[in-house]
């Protein structure tokens, strides 16, 4: 879903990353992107709690060589919302949040930022079901929004698609697929809560082999 997002993006626009981590899907965006696309990567790298801390900005660099990519990116070192403040350098076609995953940050990141999309621009939240503050702010910025439709989601991402109009049938067709989705958030926190209590019949139970925690 994130590089048929990129991969969409006009030239002449910008993909917005906030929060980059270790590169990973910085370097899923750079590769997707079509020419004259501009791709910027906001981290500020210094919180251990998100991916930062000693070395973490070296991690990332180094991956993005590795794929031939780091000519590519442009990084911003600030948090998300003070870099879209900040911003003066045209249309953003993809915003793609992956921050901090509390509702205040997430709804603070999404305002600072909307003002900058382009007509056409694509939203992407990451852990929107997995993680509470996430899918408040889907549900009640994004989805609520005016210009903004749920279009689709894989996993815990889902993707929201900037419209010039919203139909009521086409409004509640949304919510309903939204809602739905919700029985996955439900299954991932009960994953998490399990692990973090270990019992580890329970996340076995709703499908969980693996070691960390879902998403």
């Amino acid at each position: 879903m994130l590089f048929d997002a990129a991969a969409q993006t006009r030239a002449g626009e910008t993909i917005v990353e906030i929060g980059s981590h270790q590169g990973r899907s910085t370097v899923i965006l750079a590769s997707a992107k079509p020419p004259g696309v501009n791709m910027v990567a906001v981290d500020p790298f210094e919180d251990v709690r998100w991916g930062g801390g000693p070395g973490a900005i070296d991690i990332f660099d180094g991956n993005l060589r590795a794929a031939g990519l780091r000519n590519e990116v442009t990084l911003v070192r600030r948090y998300g919302a003070e870099a879209g403040r900040a911003w003066s350098d045209g249309p953003v076609g993809m915003l793609f949040l992956d921050g901090a995953h509390d509702y205040s940050t997430v709804v603070s990141d999404l305002t600072a930022w909307l003002t900058h999309l382009s007509p056409n621009a694509a939203v992407l939240m990451h852990d929107a079901y997995s993680a509470p503050g996430v899918t408040r702010a889907a549900f009640r910025f994004m989805f609520g929004h005016p210009t903004f439709v749920y279009a689709s989601s894989s996993g815990s991402l889902v993707r929201f698609q900037r419209a010039s109009a919203r139909r009521p049938l086409s409004r509640l067709v949304s919510a309903m697929r939204m809602f739905a989705r919700l029985a996955w958030l439900a299954r991932n926190l009960a994953v998490k809560a399990a692990m973090m209590r270990g019992w580890r019949l329970v996340p076995r139970l709703l499908g969980h082999s693996d070691s960390i925690y879902p998403y």
